[in-house]
């Protein structure tokens, strides 16, 4: 099925359109690429390391970017980090903090001047950043703002090999805290069409090449996929389902990527908590039957569409996050579930009302104050980020 082409979205510069195109050229030579699998897809073109949406550098955070993320929105959301922190500190876990994928850098500085402000700096803050790109400009924006003793705190890492006992150049991750703030909805998946729940009716969606475009084409599914949709055979009763097929997406590689985190946390010194925050639900809701065409978004300049061949480089693509399925893989490969929390239950929660109070009361004018206002008000509204955000809390005890 081809899809035309969206034309309502802004035109990307001549130069993003010849990265965007060379890009292409890479896609349309892989071997696979007359049945390209989207996961392959999705990888190379957000993170590949030359054209790639984050790999490259593409991506912009903020106001003038893509996309708003919560540590953008407002400083009240790393400091209910900070007050959990101090929470881990007094259960006597590790005293590192490691975030996986640091974007603009702006949670990291707002928890490090936050810690010191309260006197509860970490030991280091470790940042995992797989963006070459993206690791030189949040090197270049903290070490513009930290004060030299907090931002030698930082280290860097590029792999989370580099978290291990053993591994070169760094020493080991000793435990404490590990924050992911929309990780898990950037990861690579796989996109399917099926019958909710009927293994027998399941087809993949891989990647085609139509002309000049790039088009879906189903194929029959990989014996990893059904394997991995074992989880939701038969939860919907076949009387309740669409005659037709319904499209969703699922993330083959997930409990893999979870078992190799474990595999390194579990080897720190000392506990660590484990906050992964992400748009998503319960399996029934990501997989409602009365979901058409899945989760699957796009975000350019602040424009949410749903079309993945637009601007190949230039654009984010994500999916919904399955809490309640994340939740069970991690338990099966060893994690302590805590259970997850809508975002505004979890911030409520917290000493963030108070803080709020606090920098309301600080407030110079009333711009600033409104400012502060509204932010708290994304942050925790039912028809913002306040519900349809989640955070899932894992717990990693020493081996």
């Amino acid at each position: 099925m081809t899809t035309p082409p969206d034309f309502s979205l802004p035109i990307p510069s001549l130069k993003d359109q010849a990265k965007s195109t060379a890009l292409i050229g890479y896609l349309r030579a892989q071997p696979m690429a007359a049945k390209l699998p989207f996961a392959d897809y999705m990888q190379a073109v957000l993170y590949h390391p030359q054209w790639g949406y984050y790999g490259s550098g593409q991506v912009q955070f903020g106001a003038g970017g893509d996309f708003v993320t919560a540590p953008e929105r407002s400083p009240l959301f790393t400091l209910g980090l900070v007050f959990e922190w101090q929470q881990a500190q007094a259960a006597g876990l590790g005293d590192e903090v490691l975030e996986l994928g640091a974007g603009s850098g702006q949670l990291a500085l707002d928890f490090l001047q936050e810690t010191e402000r309260r006197g509860c700096c970490p030991n280091r803050y470790l940042i995992l950043e797989i963006s070459p790109a993206l690791r030189l400009r949040q090197q270049q924006r903290l070490r513009a703002v930290l004060s030299e003793p907090l931002f030698a705190r930082l280290v860097w890492l590029d792999s989370m090999e580099q978290l291990l006992p053993n591994a070169p150049r760094q020493p080991c991750f000793a435990g404490g805290m590990l924050i992911a703030n929309e990780v898990l909805d950037a990861m690579p998946i796989t996109r399917f069409s099926w019958r909710p729940g009927q293994l027998d009716t399941v087809q993949e969606q891989r990647v085609a090449c139509d002309g000049a475009r790039f088009t879906w084409v189903s194929t029959e599914p990989s014996q990893r996929l059904l394997h991995a949709l074992r989880f939701y055979a038969d939860q919907w009763p076949p009387m309740s389902l669409p005659e037709a097929p319904v499209f969703a997406e699922i993330n083959e590689t997930l409990a893999d990527w979870l078992a190799a985190l474990n595999a390194a946390l579990s080897q720190a010194a000392k506990p660590t908590w484990a906050y992964f925050f992400d748009y998503g639900g319960t399996s029934s809701e990501v997989y409602r039957p009365d979901r058409t065409d899945g989760t699957l978004r796009c975000h350019y300049r602040h424009l949410a569409h749903d079309d993945p061949f637009v601007y190949p480089g230039l654009q984010d693509i994500t999916t919904w996050v399955d809490f309640e399925h994340t939740a069970r893989l991690a338990a099966a490969i060893g994690f302590i579930v805590d259970g997850t929390r809508s975002q505004a239950a979890w911030l409520l929660g917290t000493d963030v009302p108070d803080q709020f109070t606090r920098l309301m009361n600080q407030a110079a004018d009333r711009a600033t104050s409104a400012r502060i206002a509204q932010g708290f008000k994304e942050l925790v509204m039912p028809t913002e980020m306040g519900e349809r955000f989640r955070v899932l809390r894992l717990r990693v005890e020493p081996a």
